[in-house]
């Protein structure tokens, strides 16, 4: 996702009653841009796939939205690791690295394993040399097989 496409979507987004704390950099990235045109609960609880997102963020690019490097790129970081659903049979490294919370190494890894049999379960992806079983717990109703 280029940078300007996830600026547009973020700026077309969103303002919102309250604070977000400082101790979630991400959140409060996501609350800047995107809060600029309506509250982030609009779809804080609606995970979508990375592909899907990229849509998103080109509608609001196209309708104005914008913000610093730093903060687009705070805001792709969270979306990945919050909102995003992967198909770990079937996404790509960036999308497997991002909502896994792994390095390019073990997304590698992944998908070599993949490809010599696709995963059916969390069991066989916590099998996965460098997968955090915890990352994995809680990020477990957006991993799709």
């Amino acid at each position: 996702m280029t940078a300007g496409c996830l600026a547009g979507w973020i700026a077309a987004a969103t303002v919102v009653a309250g604070t977000v704390s400082a101790a979630d950099p991400d959140l409060e990235a996501v609350q800047t841009v995107c809060g600029r045109c309506h509250t982030i609960a609009v779809f804080l609880d609606k995970p979508l796939a990375w592909d899907r997102w990229n849509d998103v963020f080109a509608d609001m690019t196209q309708r104005g939205a914008s913000g610093t490097d730093e903060q687009l790129e705070r805001v792709t970081t969270y979306f990945l690791e919050h909102l995003t659903f992967v198909n770990v049979n079937t996404s790509t490294a960036e999308e497997i690295a991002g909502v896994l919370g792994v390095g390019d190494d073990v997304a590698g890894a992944i998908i070599a394993s993949r490809q010599r049999q696709p995963f059916a379960n969390l069991a066989e992806l916590r099998a996965v040399p460098g997968v955090d079983p915890a990352t994995l717990e809680s990020r477990k109703s957006r991993i799709l097989f």
